[in-house]
């Protein structure tokens, strides 16, 4: 195994933190990724999405969901990591 998610696991990983989000959303937290994440016209069901749409979409989810539980300093970490991440991968 590769190590990387397949379109299938990252639609099914899209839907759980879009539940999540929903949840947070229902007690009255929301935050800039929820919103950046709205504006991103994606959903879990929109299986014909390209992977990578479905993968900004998981990203914004978890940084919202991340902030909105209050790690919101982890949340800056993981992104600069990522980012990091990628910058690498583009060099290849």
């Amino acid at each position: 195994m590769s190590g990387q998610f397949g379109k299938e696991e990252l639609v099914h990983l899209h839907l759980l933190l879009f539940h999540v989000k929903k949840t947070f959303e229902s007690y009255g937290l929301e935050n800039e990724y929820f919103s950046e994440y709205d504006s991103l016209n994606i959903s879990p069901v929109q299986i014909f999405r390209q992977k990578n749409e479905h993968q900004e979409a998981i990203f914004k989810l978890c940084m919202g969901i991340m902030k909105a539980m209050g790690k919101e300093k982890e949340a800056e970490e993981l992104c600069k990591s990522l980012k990091r991440l990628a910058m690498v991968r583009a060099m290849y």
